[in-house]
């Protein structure tokens, strides 16, 4: 076991599962506190939880130190594994960024909800729906606090799963700085023509959680925009295909000068932002809604939706519409393609509200959260002494 000694008065061993770092939003999340995080090193001591050959990049510091778990997520093994391991190196807290909480743990678990979809929307086969709100319901029972990524997933994560006050904490997510923002680079215009993108275009999002996306009522709003503007614009779509598929595929599309350029990685798609005439998410509902804070980082110009936390994070940086209202958010579109001076108040709108997320405060505010909950139960545990 991990002495605890040579850790200075008040600062905490936090173990952190960073098995779900991939190029989802979970991972994005794992990804962007993490490297914040790290460079506290004043505050916590990082165990870094991995699946080998899956590291999580860019983390510095002596106060992080990586450790591998070898048990498939979702196995009986991993339980076990993840047991053993916060036993051995002598954690104050585990911090899982997904719902998935093995039970038993020896110390205080703090649990990232970003979402309450399951709950809402017939995501999975019922077998699988039913499974994955079970593991949701087991978490938030076990949990010593919950962090939601928004004021609407907090408000889901009360109604849904009885979660008190006492035990949530509201901590929205960041775009990473070192990608997403408004200045152009050398070279990267010409990059997007090599892939076929060119100016004047609009850009939107395909993805393999499609259900909630609304790619259909994003389309449609802008074929409603190119035939009452009579602008020719190029729409850009990014991401996975099986949104675009479920929305006719391109053939259902053909006036609007689709460029489908499935997956890009964040710098391409920073780029694609940068010189883009408008980004367009009509989501019908999103636990926090990434993309368009990194449009509106980019100083892109944003539509999206009143539904879930978009109008939360969108604040006063981008023009906001009911999800079904296609003729609104085309009308919205048509003035950002006929008049550079609306693009540019919603660019500059969206950079200013962009400016207040920031991964190091949300790293900040995560420690805090640690710090409480340890002393929730070390105050717990006093008090089961003494009866």
């Amino acid at each position: 076991m991990v002495e605890r000694t040579n850790l200075p008065a008040g600062k905490l061993r936090v173990g952190f599962d960073a098995r779900w770092y991939n190029d989802s939003g979970v991972g994005t999340y794992v990804g962007g506190l993490l490297a914040a995080m790290a460079a506290l090193p004043d505050d916590i001591e990082l165990v870094v939880y991995e699946t080998p050959g899956k590291s999580v990049p860019e983390l510095h510091g002596a106060a992080v130190r990586r450790a591998a778990v070898y048990a498939p997520k979702y196995s009986i093994a991993e339980i076990f594994e993840l047991r053993r391991r916060v036993r051995q190196d002598g954690l104050d807290i585990f911090h899982t960024p997904f719902y998935r909480m093995p039970r038993g743990l020896a110390c205080p678990a703090v649990v990232t909800v970003h979402d309450l979809i399951p709950f809402l929307f017939p995501i999975y086969p019922w077998p699988k729906q039913w499974m994955v709100r079970r593991g949701y319901r087991a978490a938030a029972r076990r949990a010593g606090h919950i962090i939601a990524v928004s004021c609407n997933t907090a408000k889901d994560a009360r109604k849904i799963l009885s979660v008190a006050d006492d035990r949530l904490t509201v901590i929205p997510n960041a775009a990473a700085g070192d990608c997403f923002h408004s200045r152009v680079c050398p070279g990267e215009l010409e990059s997007l023509l090599e892939i076929g993108v060119r100016p004047p275009y609009v850009v939107v999002a395909s993805a393999r959680n499609w259900r909630t996306k609304n790619l259909p009522g994003a389309l449609q709003a802008l074929d409603i925009t190119r035939r009452q503007s009579g602008v020719r614009f190029q729409t850009v779509v990014y991401g996975p295909t099986d949104g675009l598929k479920a929305a006719g595929g391109e053939a259902a599309w053909l006036e609007l000068n689709l460029r489908c350029t499935g997956h890009v990685a964040p710098k391409k798609l920073a780029a694609l932002f940068r010189h883009a005439h408008a980004f367009v998410m009509p989501s019908r509902y999103e636990g926090f809604g990434l993309p368009v804070l990194e449009a509106m980082a980019c100083g892109c110009a944003v539509i999206t939706s009143n539904a879930g936390s978009l109008a939360e994070i969108a604040g006063d940086g981008a023009q906001v519409f009911a999800p079904q209202d296609a003729a609104s958010m085309a009308g919205a579109l048509s003035g950002l393609l006929l008049n550079r001076e609306e693009r540019d108040h919603w660019r500059a709108a969206g950079l200013r509200r962009a400016a207040d997320f920031s991964w190091h405060k949300a790293a900040r505010e995560t420690i805090s959260v640690y710090h409480r909950t340890r002393e929730a139960f070390s105050a717990a545990v006093g008090r089961g002494r003494q009866q």
